[in-house]
């Protein structure tokens, strides 16, 4: 399967699984995508400056002292395509965020908007090809017209990069390290031609497709790698989340009529870890609503209770995997399945003369 009909597989994967999602698998995966874009930002941002202290516990959104998380979160509330922008606002308010993204930022996120709407058909969008697809070809461009912007390029072992042979700047730039590679993700987040109906692969570009790659093909074969990478993510998110929502669902069966219980399970098991406190902002309990809920969750082996009101994620007892077949979430998944493997059979099966 080639790298652009196995993104295509993914993406139909996707598309498939979130039409058949019920809402609360949407607004739960929602939230643990959320989580990854934080991680990607860090990813491709750097660690920030958020001292020694904190650099251990800046990789987890709800535990971090880092202000890019406020900034990111506040501007996904903002601008991301609807699938996102209810659950980074809920986040928001978990963590109470108030720091937005300053001028310099702010900016960087208006030029890679701009790459997206307004996208050159340069070399990376031709080593891709005409058959890639309208979200490919899209970002493809965003590369093509951002890789001769001194602010997106990054410096290679503190050196300079080597701009594509061909391109419009032909000579060495100079260039911070690392660039920008982080507002061109958070900017397709709010492009609904990238985004369409479904929540689209989190962390398409990485920071490789902006320094140390003078070939087209090299940059276009790095794009496709990151993608394919960020589609099986967010793929596996959704997989995640509807099995564990019927984890909890049996878990909490003798809990028939709380349903507090099942949504706080469901913030659980997308960010893994919360404080009684952030638990109480997300579902609008009071502190001993909030105890009530880690309680449940404690009892049915769901989550552990650590000191100062952590709720910790647990892992599911070792045992045969719960059968999924059933689920209209599979079918639809088996569905895309036959289809796209039908479709890759006739692709690479012999070609009349």
């Amino acid at each position: 399967m080639t790298p652009v009909f196995r993104f295509a597989h993914t993406l139909g994967r996707i598309d498939a699984g979130w039409r058949f999602a019920s809402a609360d698998l949407r607004r739960f995966t929602a939230l643990a995508l959320i989580r990854d874009v934080w991680d990607i930002v860090r990813r491709d941002a750097g660690p920030g400056h958020v001292g020694p202290a904190h650099e251990a516990s800046s990789t987890h959104i709800l535990f971090t002292e880092d202000p890019r998380r406020d900034a990111v979160l506040l501007w996904l509330a903002d601008h991301a395509a609807p699938v996102l922008r209810e659950a980074a606002a809920w986040m928001a308010r978990m963590v109470d965020a108030e720091i937005r993204f300053g001028t310099a930022d702010l900016a960087l996120l208006e030029v890679a908007g701009d790459a997206l709407a307004v996208p050159v058909a340069g070399p990376v969008t031709a080593a891709l090809g005409p058959d890639s697809g309208m979200m490919l070809t899209t970002v493809a461009g965003a590369v093509d017209r951002l890789r001769v912007v001194p602010d997106f390029l990054e410096a290679e072992d503190g050196g300079l990069v080597r701009p594509l042979v061909g391109a419009p700047v032909r000579h060495r730039v100079a260039a911070p390290s690392p660039g920008a590679a982080w507002a061109l993700n958070l900017a397709m987040l709010a492009d609904p031609r990238v985004t369409e109906r479904a929540p689209p692969p989190i962390g398409i570009v990485s920071r490789a497709l902006f320094h140390g790659l003078a070939d087209a093909d090299a940059v276009a074969g790095q794009l496709m790698t990151d993608a394919v990478s960020a589609g099986e993510r967010t793929y596996r998110r959704l997989l995640m989340l509807n099995d564990e929502l019927a984890r909890g669902g049996a878990a909490l069966a003798h809990l028939s009529r709380n349903a507090r219980a099942r949504d706080a399970w469901g913030v659980v098991a997308a960010l893994q870890m919360l404080t009684r406190r952030q638990l109480g902002r997300a579902l609008t309990l009071s502190r001993g609503g909030a105890d009530m809920q880690m309680r449940a969750l404690a009892g049915a082996g769901l989550a552990t209770l650590q000191p100062g009101g952590v709720i910790d994620y647990a892992l599911p007892e070792p045992g045969p995997a719960a059968p999924t077949d059933a689920s209209s979430l599979a079918h639809a998944v088996e569905a895309i399945d036959r289809d796209l493997a039908a479709i890759d059979r006739l692709n690479e099966g012999p070609h009349p003369a």
